[in-house]
């Protein structure tokens, strides 16, 4: 992308892996909602001209020195934010945090090309029968799994979910799946809340027919929900936040907006809240490539639609004008 809503396919020089890297030909990509956002100019990360794409998995095709060999050939994942590893997030083992992330596909060249480098202790070796689409969904699912590590969500408790679009159903489906809880899921478009059922949700709210804090607080027997997650990204799911969860509650805001968010100042301390945010994942590839592959149901419902990786303006364009009709795009390389 050399700005906003423009794309060139280019021949470059293949890349060389650097000493610790590896160089990956990628195989399938997923279409995440930031590359629609680098690809309309709104991404706050954004950075032009670059190569975007960070959901990958592919091929290691070239080690570079002090790498072992035994890495060509192997079919892996890529772990696209690589932290520093010596600012205070990184030493405190919160490297999802860093203050000098290294982002594949948006800091750095991503994987929306045949090859791309990665550090070699970023690269997970997906199962042999693992197809390369499922190993692409495992850096959204990091996403939802690392958002529900930092809400300590615990067995018995009552959770609400603001926004099912991808990074909710990736919380509600790993959630469902490991965790006994009661799931209210909120959202404004139909599509999304019937997947929602179909991930196991106890219950849908349609946000524009009801109050969903009444609503809330009527099937709660008052009390609102033990723990809230944001996965919207807008100013007012966040700001509804605080009115749903109960007191002693947690909240964690997944959703990325660049706008300020106003909180009554009185609820903090009246309930007693613990408010959170979540970046990226902490050492949690290896258990959601277990999980997507225990759980084959989830991938294949997740995904909504296959395209070749020429396609990729029209994927963008796809997710952008029709998100009811998207959950995930994959791009296959092959």
């Amino acid at each position: 992308m050399t700005k906003p809503f423009t794309i060139e396919f280019r021949e470059i020089a293949q890349p060389v892996p650097k000493p610790h890297e590896v160089l990956v030909r990628v195989q399938a990509a997923g279409i995440c909602g930031s590359d629609v956002h680098f690809y309309d100019g709104s991404n706050p990360y954004a950075n032009y001209p670059q190569t975007f794409g960070h959901e990958l998995s592919g091929i290691v095709e070239a080690v570079g020195d002090e790498t072992p060999s035994s890495l060509v050939g192997k079919r892996v994942v890529v772990e696209p934010a690589v932290p520093c590893g010596h600012c205070y997030a990184c030493s405190i083992n919160r490297p999802n945090a860093c203050a000098n992330i290294d982002m594949i596909g948006s800091v750095r060249a991503g994987g929306f090309a045949d090859y791309v480098t990665v550090p070699a202790h970023h690269v997970h070796a997906m199962p042999d029968d693992m197809r390369f689409e499922v190993g692409a969904l495992c850096e959204p699912f990091s996403i939802g799994a690392q958002a529900i590590r930092r809400s300590g969500m615990k067995g018995g408790e009552t959770v609400a979910i603001l926004g099912m679009g991808p990074i909710g159903l990736t919380i509600l489906s790993q959630l469902k799946r490991t965790i006994d809880a009661t799931v209210f899921a909120i959202d404004v478009v139909p599509e999304r809340l019937q997947l929602a059922l179909d991930f196991g949700a106890d219950a849908v709210i349609d946000a524009r027919d009801v109050d969903i804090v009444a609503h809330i607080l009527s099937k709660t027997n008052g009390e609102g929900a033990n723990i809230v997650l944001e996965a919207a990204g807008l100013p007012k799911t966040i700001e509804q936040t605080i009115h749903l969860v109960s007191a002693a509650g947690r909240i964690v805001i997944v959703g990325l907006t660049g706008q300020d968010v106003r909180f009554p100042g009185q609820l903090l301390t009246k309930k007693d809240i613990e408010i959170y945010g979540t970046r990226h994942s902490v050492g949690l590839f290896p258990a959601v490539m277990q999980f997507l592959h225990e759980n084959p149901d989830v991938a294949d419902k997740f995904i909504s639609q296959r395209m070749d990786f020429t396609e990729l303006e029209s994927a963008l364009k796809l997710a952008k004008s029709q998100p009811a009709q998207v959950t995930k795009i994959i791009l296959s390389y092959s």
